[in-house]
């Protein structure tokens, strides 16, 4: 015998299955759907010890893109790539809690195809002040790290600044965290300000060869915690903008190497409207090893893009200088100094689908130029 919510929710089913299709029409997504909880002040969750039948209040939405690559100088052929298969939930399940579940499908570059639980979140909500949330999520470093998870389809481009990319394809920051994470708005009138604090386990540098995961998902190489905390600023009087700064620190353990602190500085400014996209990041990480060196590497990215009607050209920049000697992101093959320029153009041709064109020319420090054409369809649905 069915309950009366799997009644209803098995009735908006048929109601939506039995009519042409396109009837039960979703808005254009144009943003990640929202971790934010609200809070019903009239609930009767809030007033009652009895189960409201209106939860759990249950979102799924779909990701996927295919892009061709064309290298020149590269040592890689030309080839179709099926990209990320990216399933999101989003589940309502009382008036201060949720959850958030985001699973990954890729083939990898031995054509295997693997899934990832990319997040997992429990979330509640005490107050607009302090929502707390623990699981698996992306770190709130910068702002391209907490504004484009998985899906493709919200970036202008056909992917991340290198540097910023995933732990996993040759990123260089600890993009994913398992822990705690406390945020909310600090009242402050005109300025609209919120935070970020952090706790979960650290960031981890195993050799590329080492069939081991690259996040510390149920082990972490160090007693000592990860931290990260992070300021954001919305100011009333500048509309679209948003201005940022964190600090991250951890104790790691690179394979085969000392114990080493790690401190992440990083600042971000933010402009987005209709007509005009810019983002701007930078990145300070110094590596202090307990008998060695201390390090110093920097990285930035500027990006800008300008929309017209459903045609939205785009330019990018990405710099990154990290020391030979940095005994960390030698073991992972990312130390040297390169910059990369992007330039790209997305047309949005309906409103769930887009195609991308991006011509990336990188530079490494002591050789030559490379440079490759990637064309991309990004889908949601």
């Amino acid at each position: 015998r069915l309950n009366r919510p799997t009644l209803r929710v098995l009735r908006c089913l048929v109601a939506c299955c039995g009519k042409p299709y396109g009837s039960c029409p979703r808005k254009r997504p144009n943003s990640y759907p929202s971790t934010r909880l609200s809070v019903s002040t009239n609930s009767r969750q809030s007033h009652s010890s009895q189960p409201d039948e209106s939860y759990p209040r249950v979102r799924f939405s779909g990701f996927a893109d295919l892009n061709y690559h064309i290298t020149h100088r590269g040592a890689v052929p030309s080839h179709f790539e099926l990209g990320e298969f990216d399933l999101f939930i989003n589940s309502r399940i009382s008036d201060r809690a949720g959850v958030i579940a985001e699973t990954v499908v890729a083939a990898g570059d031995d054509n295997k195809f693997g899934m990832d639980v990319e997040r997992l979140i429990f979330q509640y909500k005490f107050s607009d002040a302090f929502q707390l949330d623990a699981g698996r999520f992306h770190t709130a470093l910068g702002y391209y790290n907490t504004a484009y998870h998985h899906g493709t389809w919200f970036q202008s481009a056909t992917g991340r600044p290198d540097f910023v990319n995933y732990e996993d394809s040759g990123g260089i920051l600890p993009v994913h965290m398992v822990g705690l994470s406390l945020h909310g708005a600090i009242p402050s009138g005109k300025l609209g300000l919120s935070y970020f604090a952090e706790v979960g386990n650290g960031h981890l540098f195993h050799d590329p060869t080492a069939n081991v995961g690259t996040v510390a998902n149920v082990a972490d190489a160090a007693n000592a915690k990860a931290v990260n905390f992070a300021l954001v600023a919305k100011p009333e009087a500048l509309p679209g903008m948003q201005f940022g700064a964190g600090l991250y620190h951890d104790m790691i353990v690179p394979d085969g190497q000392h114990r080493t602190e790690e401190n992440i500085a990083n600042a971000h400014v933010v402009f987005k409207d209709a007509a005009w996209e810019f983002i701007g990041e930078t990145y300070a990480i110094s590596h202090a090893a307990d008998r060695g060196l201390t390090t110093h590497s920097t990285a930035w990215f500027a990006q800008v893009a300008r929309q017209f009607g459903a045609w939205r050209p785009y330019l990018r920049y990405t710099w990154v200088d990290i020391p030979l000697g940095d005994a960390a992101y030698s073991l992972i093959g990312v130390a040297g100094k390169h910059h990369v320029t992007s330039v790209g153009l997305r047309w949005d041709f309906t409103d769930y689908a887009a195609y991308k064109i991006q011509l990336d020319q990188r530079t490494p420090e002591g050789a030559p130029t490379t440079s490759e054409l990637a064309l991309q369809l990004a889908l949601t649905f």
